[in-house]
């Protein structure tokens, strides 16, 4: 008994204390790269709260893994960081507190009235104000027929608020197609504003869902700039890879070959739905009656492939499908003096879209990587941080930099772009693989062929390109941009007026487009690029559509529906034109509808199994669409 009550005491001791505790040490930093002092730091819910010493750093002891750290200081926004054992581990574990950002209480949307003009710039639907009214959630209309939105507010604390005077130079009423994208917009006036995420307001062209249409630019508004820039995205052939089970293979190289020279004219990758873009002459003048045929890596040929007007190319593979889980992203910033008036609200857009990506792909391992750009002179021309998995190394890296330099409209756009391609060690294996280039200028002339060469490189390595244009981007920048999204089975996209933030941004050559926040069109066209049906999966297991899908405003019906490849479409009221497209929203083919109601007999069963969307547009030119879920063995 003797032993025994000490042994028992001891016990006891044990489990009153914790079971272990491990130090972390680190250091803080301002944005200007300073080790700041006198920064609060302390565990979530808990009572061990320290402070930074003169020198930034410090010490503390975590108690438990995961933990929640918080970084709290006057004149700083507070910040939260997920503490890790690999948090422990890292030497140099850093935090960069950003300064204090002016909160919002009440924040205006001020609308646009753009009359399409199809021939020359793009424009956006509008509606009346008192259309909108009481009709979107969150969505007010005063009197002086100013748009507040709520739901971007901090209480207690003014940001902006709007009068008849300030509203002067911009019309009552507000962009929208079709439905109201802008209702969950954060939109902050021209001048004095702070830099906030959720600002920023974006479009996107997707010359891929309009090929017909860039066709003709690309012989009309844009032949001279094709000229200049030594480019011409025009022949094009799609091609979808898949194996005997019809299962999509991604990331899977295929080739265009001449069959005059023998020479490989283009190599992409397939991406997450198993299709490559192909192009004939984007780099060369083809030769009068030149000829091609299509293969993959284990010689399986299409000998005489149709250019895209003819339909998608149908490839297939002598092996299994497998599905990596790897995904890089990069984010590629001028960072000139011009680009001042966005660049603090591109970092926190950046930041937000980055920490939800990784939050909301938690079963891929996602890497990201920043690059930053200036010019030939400046304090730099590139630096960067490598593609990692280390959220806050990545974010670190962002917030750390600012606009400066410049002076000539070109900037070192080629030496950014091989920094990205070349240098960042892009995985092989990924299933995909993303560069946001975010810039306002063209690159310099003697950069002309480098660009084009290094465009060659990123569709060979299955980097997929989607620009982001800035204030200040110039009608020639544009198409060179569009021209490289497309080269490399990407999209374009650019900042719009609508946020109120920066000079002014150029409309796009294109019929119509969405308006969205920057943050939000970015992780949806994140979502398209990624999301990839299993191999192994069973077939009820379909991928979602990542994309934004109009209501079937005809009540068009399908049938079966879910199919094994023959369906019905039927309407009772005429249709113009009904598009085939994949769930990214990518065109497949088109069918002649003729302005007629009716029956039509369609069969999609060569595609991989998924969902496919059924668009169509009406007779007064609106867009339907209803969704159809291609499963095998049904």
């Amino acid at each position: 008994m003797r032993k025994t009550l000490p042994l028992l005491l001891l016990a006891c001791l044990c489990v009153s204390l914790p079971g272990w505790s491990q130090e972390l040490r680190g250091r803080v930093l301002n944005e200007s790269g300073e080790r700041t002092s006198g920064v609060t730091v302390q565990f979530q819910n808990k009572s061990n709260a320290i402070t930074t010493r003169p020198d930034g750093s410090f010490k503390i002891m975590a108690t438990k893994l995961p933990d929640t750290l918080v970084f709290s200081a006057a004149g700083y926004e507070p910040y939260k960081v997920v503490i890790t054992e690999k948090n422990i581990k890292d030497p140099d574990f850093e935090v960069v507190m950003l300064n204090t950002r002016v909160a919002m209480d009440e924040v205006v949307v001020m609308g646009y009235a753009t009359a399409k003009k199809r021939d020359v710039t793009g424009s956006v639907e509008t509606k009346s104000l008192s259309e909108i009214s009481g009709k979107v959630a969150g969505v007010t209309i005063a009197a002086d027929e100013a748009i507040r939105v709520r739901g971007a507010a901090s209480p207690g604390k003014e940001y902006y608020k709007a009068s008849t005077e300030s509203r002067a130079p911009y019309a009552a009423s507000l962009p929208v197609d079709g439905k109201l994208y802008l209702a969950d917009t954060n939109i902050a006036p021209r001048t004095g504003m702070a830099a906030k995420s959720r600002i920023l307001t974006a479009g996107e062209v997707n010359d891929f869902n309009k090929w017909k249409m860039w066709e003709e630019y690309s012989e009309n508004e844009f032949r001279a700039l094709g000229i200049f820039w030594g480019v011409k995205p025009v022949n094009r052939y799609s091609v979808q890879l898949t194996d005997k089970k019809f299962r999509a293979l991604v990331n899977e190289p295929v080739y265009l070959v001449s069959k005059l020279t023998g020479d490989t004219v283009w190599k992409a990758m397939t991406d997450n739905t198993g299709k490559a873009e192909l192009w004939g002459g984007f780099l060369r003048n083809e030769k009068e009656g030149e000829s091609y045929y299509i293969t993959d890596r284990s010689g399986n040929k299409l000998q005489s492939p149709a250019a895209f007007a003819n339909g998608v190319n149908l490839l297939t593979a002598d092996r299994g499908c497998g599905l990596s889980a790897d995904v890089d992203i990069a984010f590629v910033v001028d960072a000139t003096g011009s680009m001042g008036d966005e660049i603090e609200f591109l970092k926190l857009e950046l930041e937000d879209v980055i920490r939800h990506t990784m939050e909301k792909y938690k079963s891929l391992t996602l890497r990201a990587a920043p690059v930053f750009y200036r010019d030939k002179g400046d304090a730099y021309v590139t630096k960067h941080a490598a593609l990692n998995d280390d959220l806050l190394k990545t974010l670190n890296f962002i917030k750390l930099q600012s606009a400066g330099g410049g002076g000539d409209t070109p900037e070192a756009v080629d030496q950014a772009m091989s920094t990205a391609i070349d240098s960042l060690q892009w995985n092989p294996e990924a299933r995909t693989r993303i560069l946001f280039l975010i810039l306002d200028a063209p690159p310099h002339n003697e950069g002309k062929e480098r660009i084009r060469q290094l465009t060659l490189k990123a569709a060979a390595k299955g980097i997929r390109i989607v620009p982001i244009a800035c204030s200040g981007t110039d009608k020639s920048t544009e198409f060179l941009l569009r021209s490289i999204a497309l080269a490399t089975n990407g999209t374009y996209t650019f900042l719009t007026n609508h946020s109120g933030v920066g000079n002014s941004h150029i409309e796009p050559t294109t019929d119509k487009y969405a308006v969205e926040l920057l943050g939000n069109l970015m992780e949806r066209i994140i979502g398209q690029y990624v999301e990839a049906k299993d191999c192994g999966s069973d077939e009820k297991n379909i991928v979602q559509v990542p994309v934004r899908v109009p209501e079937n405003i005809l009540t068009v019906k399908l049938y079966p529906n879910p199919t094994t490849g023959n369906f019905v479409i039927e309407s009772n009221k005429e249709i113009k034109e009904i598009y085939i497209a994949d769930f990214t929203g990518k065109l497949l083919m088109k069918l002649g509808a003729a302005d007629k109601k009716g029956r039509w007999q369609v069969n999609i069963g060569m595609y991989p199994s998924g969902t496919y969307l059924i668009k169509y547009v009406t007779a007064d030119n609106k867009w339907g669409a209803e969704k159809l879920v291609l499963m095998r063995g049904v």
